[in-house]
């Protein structure tokens, strides 16, 4: 089916941001006396902060403080990317140009609340690319139920068949794939079972290479 409109997803494919959380989740943890290993860390890739923080009081116990514990991640998060920025993702450029030169809709759909989205975007640089964003904040539940996507293809004013989903985490190819999107996955350090890759039609390995074959897609040549 040819492509009408493209929704992309923010941390791990616009941006280069899921290690830096990662990072920070870690410290926080072993400042509050828990340690996170680095694959259990993975699986939080994609997942809203709610969702995040159920992962964390069932692999830590009860005597995890979720409250203290965003607080204190957020504070060491934001001080890193003031010393060291955040970046976008390589290809990221290429994907702009190709959207804007095919005439393809695009819209952003992320698992983060608003203000967050909004702050990630304006420290890299590129929030005067996306006018139409989608974010937690504006939905009943996050991925992987198919609220932003949804209300991204609404917003749109696009069948969500008709819609490209650009998603690297498990959470976010079921989301795409219960909103009726195809979706396409472009891997980052997010570990996604077999299943759950199955469900995306494509696999590109960067931005780019999906920049390169966007002309196809919009003809239904997937």
């Amino acid at each position: 089916m040819p492509i009408y409109a493209v929704v992309l997803d923010l941390d791990g494919v616009i941006l280069d941001s899921e290690t830096t959380y990662r990072q920070a989740w870690r410290i926080a943890a072993q400042s509050l006396g828990f340690t996170l290993n680095e694959d259990f860390l993975k699986t939080l890739s994609g997942l809203s902060i709610d969702a995040v923080g159920e992962a964390l009081r069932q692999e830590l116990g009860a005597g995890f403080d979720p409250k203290r514990f965003h607080a204190l991640s957020t504070q060491i998060w934001e001080e890193q990317i003031k010393r060291r920025g955040l970046r976008v993702k390589p290809g990221y450029f290429l994907l702009l140009a190709a959207l804007h030169k095919l005439k393809l809709p695009y819209a952003l759909a992320t698992n983060s609340h608003r203000l967050y989205a909004e702050n990630c975007l304006k420290l890299s640089g590129v929030r005067q690319d996306f006018p139409l964003l989608v974010t937690r904040s504006e939905v009943k539940a996050g991925k992987p139920a198919p609220d932003v996507f949804l209300e991204a293809a609404k917003r749109l004013a696009c069948p969500p068949a008709s819609c490209l989903a650009v998603e690297d985490s498990e959470a976010g190819l079921i989301a795409a794939h219960r909103a009726g999107m195809q979706p396409v996955w472009i891997p980052d350090a997010a570990p996604v079972p077999e299943a759950s890759q199955k469900l995306a039609f494509a696999r590109f390995s960067s931005l780019g290479q999906l920049a390169q074959a966007l002309p196809a897609l919009c003809l239904g040549k997937n």
